[in-house]
């Protein structure tokens, strides 16, 4: 056979600006796969030096449009661990639902929007809307996503970059009329949930035109755990090969690299090799902690621990968006809605913090002075941690896909980025690919 390419020039209608870079050889297998991130830096970390403590989590909320919450609540609690500040029950659950908020509408987001295209044949959502029996499909999209922006005001003051986190509690709370309506509307939505995860596995199984490669590769999961809840704000880092350290100490553990092709660096465990976060590693390491529903919905559909085909991804979102609906509906029912003024002091430190953004482990550590007054930040996105391993994917994925026509091995080549859902790729059909046959 003769040599393949496949390229990606440029990424265009996405959170920052990365290409691909595939060589095939005469002998079937890859030669090189290279994610080529030309992102240029943003340097937050830097212009972080010299802010105060109180102003952190409100700037890093900027990194992402997509998913800022998650950005606000690890540098609030680093900054927290840091000055030794304590925070209430009532703090907690308010930062949870946050968090899940952003959950609902970011998996609704990717299942309907990002992936069903791909695997419906379409271009794009907007053609599937004009087919009659699947308008309802879309229209399912658009209801779960504006039920998740709409937790997300409810909680946090505004869809983007919300206003109300602050360090040791929270500036507003939200008003109980608010927040029971809400309800009402999640306890309406379990039925949308379970149809999410049921068009979830028709997708990956092909039943609508094409499904998933049959790929499985065992790299390490990585993700936070608790025994008590499905973590998403706080819990030990855990892999699945035997990694549990507290998730402060992911500094000592998660070691980067620079590389010449990529503005994002490589991310290892110590010791070992590549990793990936997100939804199916979540799912996989922390499957007994999963609302009851959500279990039951994924033992519907035959989905099960111990999956490492990363295309499975939209199955996990499928699941944890009917355990987001749930655990949001337990946290409103137990709010006591009371007033809480925080009362904490400044002092220096340093400490770091992980929680789970949609698309996986983001990290913030910080150190600051005895004015509270920034000296140090490290901030390490999902996307930064997944990267890595994309490109490892390719070497075992591309060899199976030979024998089938040019586009497909570039669409597929596209779906599996997208099965990471990362922020420099998260507009569907977004990936301009072109495969080129060399003479041998």
């Amino acid at each position: 056979m003769s040599e393949k390419r496949i390229t990606v020039d440029y990424l265009a209608r996405c959170e920052g600006e990365t290409g691909l870079d595939i060589v095939v050889g005469a002998d079937g297998k890859v030669k090189d796969a290279k994610v080529v991130v030309f992102e240029p830096p943003r340097f937050f970390e830097g212009f972080l030096v010299g802010r105060r403590y109180d102003e952190v989590n409100e700037i890093v909320s900027r990194i992402c449009g997509i998913c800022p919450t998650p950005h606000q609540l690890s540098a609030v609690q680093a900054i927290e661990r840091a000055m030794g500040v304590e925070i209430s029950e009532q703090t907690v659950d308010l930062r949870k639902l946050l968090a899940l908020s952003q959950w609902i509408q970011s998996h609704a987001l990717h299942v309907y929007m990002l992936a069903a295209p791909d695997y419906a044949g379409f271009g794009s959502v907007i053609p599937m809307a004009g087919v009659p029996e699947l308008l309802p499909v879309v229209g399912r999209a658009l209801k779960l996503k504006r039920l998740g922006n709409d937790l997300t005001v409810a909680v946090g003051g505004r869809e983007v970059h919300p206003l109300t986190v602050t360090v040791g509690g929270f500036t507003k709370i939200p008003e109980k009329a608010v927040l029971e309506g809400i309800k009402e509307r999640l306890i309406a939505a379990k039925e949308d949930a379970y149809e999410t995860v049921k068009l979830a596995k028709v997708l990956f199984d092909g039943g609508l035109k094409r499904g998933a490669p049959n790929f499985v590769r065992e790299c390490e999961h990585v993700a936070i755990n608790d025994p008590n809840q499905y973590a998403i704000n706080d819990g030990r880092l855990v892999s699945t090969m035997g990694l549990n350290v507290p998730n402060w100490e992911y500094p000592k553990v998660i070691i980067e690299k620079h590389v010449p092709h990529s503005n994002a660096k490589h991310a290892i465990i110590e010791g070992r090799d590549s990793f990936l976060v997100g939804p199916l590693a979540r799912f996989n390491l922390n499957f007994d902690q999963l609302s009851a529903d959500a279990k039951a919905a994924a033992k519907e559909i035959g989905f099960a621990p111990g999956n490492f085909n990363p295309y499975a991804n939209i199955m996990a979102r499928g699941v944890e968006l009917v355990h987001s609906i749930d655990e949001s509906i337990e946290i409103i029912n137990k709010l006591q809605y009371k007033h809480e003024v925080p009362s904490y002091e400044v002092k220096a430190g340093e400490s770091y913090a992980v929680t789970e953004a949609a698309r996986g482990i983001c990290c913030h550590g910080y150190r600051v002075d005895k004015y509270g007054i920034v000296e140090k930040g490290d901030i390490v996105a999902p996307t930064a941690r997944n990267v890595y391993n994309m490109e490892k994917d390719f070497y075992e994925l591309v060899p199976m896909l030979l024998n089938e026509p040019d586009d497909e091995i570039t669409l597929k080549c596209e779906m599996l980025i997208r099965s990471y859902d990362p922020c420099y790729s998260c507009a569907t059909h977004a990936i301009k690919v072109n495969l080129h046959r060399l003479s041998e």
